[in-house]
């Protein structure tokens, strides 16, 4: 509404945005920014609403994925997830958006080091099993989304929302949900604490230097991010603290352990960076609200631990921007995805590949192909991470073999009925073509028997005079029909009278004529 009523009152150039993300979580922010910024293009051709424009770019394409319950359940949805007249779309986006890709910056920033196993620069995946009291727990949010999409619980009672909330809750750790639970075996928590642990002390003693006076640093170490957005620190539980106090006991300084929320202001919170860019920190922790953006302390960050998924590709981003940034003094960095197999992981990470599919395919599309649907690099580990979260690989990969086997048996039987409806439409023309045939002789005698009528070629004969001209004929055709019209009387009757005939009837007409016509 601003930018309309600045547009109207100023002219045309009145806004100018700049974003990291402009395409942050969903493709109605493709289109939302040409709204904001040229409407006029979506004026001129005739794109008045999303509807048109989703119809115009966007196709609706069916995957297999996995059910919220986790698990091995699966099902086929529909998903506004590839696009097409892909040269028009980007060449419309591309006059108003001047779009720059970390690869076409090549700024100065660390690699990712080399994953153990492939080899690839990509995070490391962390898998942790899943625990008795959890897999009965995703049984029970199973029977929860059954009743919600049969409609047996009130929506206030329970809803996607809350079941989304409390599987993420539950794949972090169990005690969330239940405060009193004492969950056994392994956990997020202890396997990043061990994780932690290792590289504090594989990097405890690096040296870094000053970037104004090129002089080491008095105080050695290198710093650790980790990214967590449920379990934040409070009175109760939680997992900050239970993280602290394990890294406590396997040797990590207990106060060098620091959480963003300690920072209450923007002092406070300079405080807080500029002693984890001096080496006084070993771990920081952090949600993504509060930590991801804004947060310069790349300086010594040697590693990342993502231990639980956001709900945007873009959040991902922000998170990884801040140990993947310039200033940097590591030339490799680690970034480490610690996931719970049989878990709210596998849904949340499947929506985040599925999420940054379509947009590394705008942002990376290119103006020479008219559908995209390639798969940049983030949503691979995206993949990556839903499959091993399956619990069985082999699962989705069998699930995605049906689903391409439904699809090409529904294309093999449309095949074979446009084949059935081009023989019958062959069929009807060709009768159509042989009945021309035989018409045509008829038609051409007609022809030739037709008079010459244009211009000053018109003749009619009415009442026995011969009038030339069509005035005339006009007139003497009027006094005609006045002077017989009362010879002549309705040209259908019926056999019985309307009174005595069924509603249901059909009338039959005869055709009666009481004198000579013209």
């Amino acid at each position: 509404m601003k930018t309309e009523f600045l547009r109207q009152r100023e002219g045309r150039r009145v806004i100018t945005g700049a974003t990291a993300t402009p395409i942050a979580n969903s493709v109605t922010e493709m289109y939302v920014m040409q709204r904001y910024l040229r409407p006029d293009l979506l004026q001129a051709t005739g794109i008045q609403d999303f509807n048109t424009w989703a119809a115009t770019f966007g196709q609706v394409v069916e995957e297999m994925e996995l059910s919220v319950a986790g698990g091995d359940r699966f099902k086929l949805k529909s998903r506004f997830a590839k696009f097409q007249n892909v040269p028009e779309l980007l060449k419309m986006f591309h006059t108003f958006a001047d779009v720059k890709t970390a690869e076409d910056l090549k700024l100065p920033v660390p690699d990712l080091a080399r994953r153990e196993g492939d080899g690839l620069r990509q995070p490391n995946m962390l898998a942790v099993e899943p625990s008795p009291e959890l897999r009965d727990y995703i049984q029970d949010i199973g029977k929860r989304v059954d009743a919600i999409q049969q409609r047996l619980v009130d929506s206030e009672e329970d809803n996607m929302l809350k079941v989304s909330s409390d599987g993420r809750k539950a794949a972090l750790d169990m005690r969330l949900v239940d405060p009193t639970l004492f969950q056994r075996g392994p956990t997020k928590i202890s396997a990043t604490a061990d994780l932690l642990a290792s590289v504090y002390e594989e990097h405890k003693d690096r040296v870094y230097t000053d970037p104004k006076t090129g002089q080491p640093d008095p105080v050695p170490g290198a710093l650790q991010l980790v990214f967590c957005d449920f379990g934040t620190p409070s009175d109760r539980w939680n997992v900050y603290g239970e993280l602290k106090d394990q890294l406590r006991r396997r040797g990590v300084p207990e106060h060098m352990v620091r959480f963003i929320h300690e920072a209450k202001n923007d002092t406070e919170k300079g405080r807080l960076f500029a002693a984890a860019r001096s080496g006084q920190i070993a771990v920081l922790m952090g949600s993504t609200s509060k930590m991801g953006v804004g947060t310069n302390i790349q300086k010594r960050a040697v590693h990342l631990v993502d231990m639980d998924a956001p709900w945007r590709p873009s959040d991902v981003e922000q998170r990884h921007g801040r140990i993947l940034r310039q200033g940097n003094q590591n030339a490799e960095v680690r970034i480490s995805q610690v996931v719970t197999k049989e878990s709210f992981d596998s849904f949340m990470w499947q929506g985040l590949e599925r999420k940054s599919r379509f947009i590394n395919q705008i942002m990376r599309g290119r103006l020479d192909v008219r559908e995209i649907e390639d798969i940049g690099d983030n949503t691979l580990n995206f993949a990556q991470a839903k499959a091993i979260t399956s619990g069985n690989p082999l699962v989705l990969e069998k699930a995605v073999a049906d689903q391409e086997l439904a699809r090409l048996s529904r294309l093999d039987r449309a095949y074979n009925r446009n084949m059935v409806a081009v023989a019958h439409t062959k069929r009807g023309e060709q009768s159509a073509a042989d009945a021309a045939t035989h018409d045509l002789p008829l038609i051409q005698a007609a022809a030739g028997r037709t008079v010459d009528t244009t211009a000053d070629a018109f003749q009619a004969s009415i009442d026995g005079k011969t009038v030339n001209n069509r005035g005339d004929a006009a007139a003497a055709l009027r006094a005609w029909a006045g002077r017989h019209g009362h010879r002549f009387v309705n040209l259908y009757s019926y056999d019985e009278p309307r009174d005595h005939r069924p509603p249901w009837r059909p009338r039959t007409p005869r055709q009666t004529c009481a004198g000579p016509g013209p």
